[in-house]
């Protein structure tokens, strides 16, 4: 046998041998096909942004009262939106994802040297709705120093609208008094 035709029996031995060996571990040429799995989830918090009017938050004005006893005296822009609206009220974001209900609460309404109006004699009302009736002042309500709901399940792009009254008494001293009022928003049915 020549050298060139002897080469090319052990090549071609090698050859059949090989693919003897893949036949017989049972390898196949084209692969396997797998298949796995796994969970996702996520957590959406909630969210919700609160604001407040340009009036509101320049503040609750009565005026000056020079006749007393005085009783129901409205908050300047208590009556000044169109159809008489008012302009105070608390907004609730079109990019929140809950409704929201509004707490209240405010504290002595006293001049700097201690002279003081009973905070009961300052009132509110609100309305997820206003015009020249309301938030009505036979709703009124007495302010608090502690957080009440002033308003339930207010939607996301919604308001709350407010209007705002103070008595004073016959003997009140004279003199500028000041108090704050404070608003809270929180998810709804929570508590303030």
């Amino acid at each position: 046998m020549k050298e060139g035709n002897l080469l090319v029996v052990v090549f071609g031995a090698i050859f059949l041998f090989s693919v003897l060996m893949l036949i017989g571990q049972g390898v196949k040429t084209t692969g396997y096909v797998t298949e796995s799995s796994t969970t996702s989830n996520v957590t959406i918090s909630t969210y919700f942004s609160i604001d407040m009017s340009t009036n509101l938050s320049e503040g609750i004005q009565f005026g000056e009262v020079s006749t007393l006893p005085a009783t129901n005296v409205n908050a300047t822009h208590n009556y000044d939106g169109g159809s008489s609206a008012t302009t105070y009220w608390m907004n609730v974001s079109d990019d929140s994802n809950t409704a929201v209900d509004f707490c209240i609460k405010a504290d002595a309404l006293n001049t700097s040297t201690g002279d003081e109006i009973g905070l009961d004699n300052e009132t509110y009302s609100n309305s997820t709705s206003t015009d020249s009736a309301n938030p009505a002042l036979g709703d009124e309500v007495g302010f608090t120093t502690s957080y009440v709901k002033s308003g339930d399940d207010i939607a996301a792009g919604s308001e709350n609208y407010y209007r705002f009254w103070l008595d004073v008494p016959a003997a009140t001293a004279t003199g500028t008094y000041n108090n704050t009022v404070y608003f809270k928003g929180v998810t709804s049915t929570g508590s303030c």
